[in-house]
């Protein structure tokens, strides 16, 4: 049989990396892990005193106490329940990648002020980067719409 010269694609199994990514892709995981990034913003907070944040001097100034106001719960509960219908509620999508592209500018703003180590500023925004590339493919992918429902004739009876 002769060979028609075109390259056939590869019918293998996907990779481990490849189904990673599909599944990380998928609405609700990428909500799920924009909700679990917030919460840990918010535990990072609450221990101010850890691994995770720690001020090594007071917040000062008359807006200090916003700083431990734990405001990173509203986008969490906002995840939350966009992952009951993600097809329905698309505009979260933009405030994650709205939130993460403002972790990453914070991040380097405060590693610049000196107020964060380049640790500190580094693994938040690797963190984000990697949630804006899985945010990405689901402002972009088409809409799905519904397919209509047929109704079967009825069948004639005799």
């Amino acid at each position: 049989m002769a060979s028609t010269g075109g390259v056939q694609p590869a019918q293998g199994q996907p990779s481990f990396l490849e189904s990673l990514l599909h599944t990380l892709r998928q609405p609700r995981v990428t909500l799920a892990l924009l909700a679990t990034w917030a919460i840990l913003a918010v535990v990072a907070e609450v221990l101010s005193d850890s691994f995770l944040f720690n001020m090594n001097k007071e917040a000062s100034g008359i807006l200090g106490g916003r700083v431990f106001s734990a405001s990173a719960i509203v986008p969490a509960i906002v995840y939350f329940w966009a992952l009951r219908d993600p097809q329905r509620h698309r505009p979260v999508f933009w405030l994650g990648l709205i939130e993460q592209a403002v972790v990453i500018l914070s991040s380097f703003y405060h590693r610049g002020a000196g107020d964060v180590t380049w640790a500190g500023a580094i693994v938040p925004s690797i963190i984000s980067i990697g949630l804006i590339l899985l945010i990405f493919p689901n402002l972009f992918q088409p809409k799905a719409t519904p397919q209509p429902v047929v109704n079967p004739t009825p069948s004639s009876r005799p």
